[in-house]
């Protein structure tokens, strides 16, 4: 039988954002993962199917490892997608999103369906996003399970170039520095130059359509973007506060992440 989830050291809301504190990152990730499964399984009970967007990051590891854990799930009817890709890696590489989310969700549980970003055409990029655009109206989001970068980004979707108004679901982005050197930060990449500088990822409106949107944000590098989300004016500037504007969003931190907020 699956444990109960952790009870949260604090709670509190910011705007229309619920946001949940706990001890540690392994705490934070099983509560998401336990209020993801409910969620999936509350569509599916009227629905008969969920789609599910999903982040790669190491910042997700506890969670992910929590929903292939949890009870309830009825994998084989639902339909995984994922947020964002690097521009010109294939899916076995080792720093391909596509990869991660294989070893750590796709390739563990048996999905109804998998529709991912084709990172390796690079070519004629434009193509891909109309055709990953095609999918996602084909199959409306149910959930989308999310993180925040060191520098406020959700998914690929950068200061310089997020828009919360944007009129697109995917497009093809110029990483910024910041987000570059966190690939480096987390372990994804050896070096900066090794990091590809434009990626794939799904627009901050194509995220927040979604009813149910889980953010886990663990470790205490996200401290900074944590406070910028919660306390800072509502701007493409921390793409991360359009998350104040979503009811339906919930933000899971740990204690590290949640620092600057907590001592505020």
């Amino acid at each position: 039988m699956t444990p109960p989830p952790p009870a949260p050291v604090a709670r509190f809301t910011v705007d229309e954002l619920d946001v949940l504190v706990y001890e540690d990152r392994g705490q934070a990730g099983r509560a998401a993962a336990a209020a993801v499964a409910l969620a999936i399984a509350a569509r599916q009970e009227t629905a008969g199917k969920a789609n599910v967007i999903f982040a790669a990051a190491p910042s997700q590891n506890e969670f992910l490892a929590g929903l292939v854990a949890a009870e309830g799930v009825d994998w084989s009817r639902v339909a995984g997608f994922h947020m964002d890709e690097y521009l010109g890696l294939t899916a076995d590489h080792p720093a391909s999103f596509r990869r991660y989310l294989h070893e750590h969700l796709f390739g563990l549980v048996d999905l109804e369906g998998l529709h991912l970003i084709p990172g390796e055409q690079a070519e004629r990029p434009l193509l891909a996003c109309l055709a990953y655009e095609e999918i996602l109206l084909r199959y409306p989001t149910d959930v989308v399970c999310a993180g925040i970068g060191e520098n406020g980004h959700l998914a690929f979707n950068d200061p310089p170039v997020a828009d919360f108004l944007d009129p697109l679901l995917v497009k093809v982005v110029r990483l910024d520095a910041s987000c570059r050197e966190q690939q480096v930060h987390d372990g994804c990449f050896d070096a900066l130059a090794d990091v590809p500088t434009h990626a794939y990822t799904l627009t901050v409106p194509a995220l927040l359509r979604a009813a149910v949107v889980s953010v886990v944000v663990v470790g205490p590098r996200k401290a900074d973007a944590v406070l910028a989300t919660l306390r800072g004016p509502i701007s493409e500037a921390c793409p991360a506060t359009a998350l104040r504007r979503r009811r339906g969003a919930t933000l899971y931190l740990d204690r590290d992440a949640a620092r600057l907020v907590l001592e505020s």
